[in-house]
C-alpha cells in the first residue's frame, strides 16, 4: 500500500504572528510576550513584571549568559 505524497507549503511565513506567550504564576495572567511590560536596561531586557500583580515573570539574562545560544525566556515563579 503506498501512501499519498505529503504537500509541502510554499508559503513564506507569517512574520507578523507569535507563538510566545507570558503566563503569571501567581495571578493566573496570559498574554503575548508584547502585552507585558518591560523593563529595558542597555537596550536588553532586565524584567517582565506582571502589570495585574507585580510578580516578576522573566528575568533577564545574567551576565555569564551572553551566548546567543543561551537566551531563552524561562518562568521565574
Amino acid at each position: 500500500m503506498n501512501c499519498p505524497p505529503r504537500s509541502v507549503r510554499t508559503d513564506p511565513p507569517d512574520t507578523d504572528r507569535q507563538k510566545m506567550v507570558l503566563f503569571c504564576q501567581t495571578c493566573g495572567r496570559t498574554a503575548g510576550i508584547d502585552d507585558w511590560p518591560a523593563q529595558i536596561d542597555d537596550e536588553r531586557v532586565d524584567h517582565i513584571d506582571c502589570p495585574d500583580c507585580g510578580t516578576t515573570v522573566w528575568r533577564g539574562l545574567d551576565a555569564d549568559e551572553t551566548d546567543e545560544t543561551k537566551r531563552v525566556l524561562t518562568p521565574t515563579a
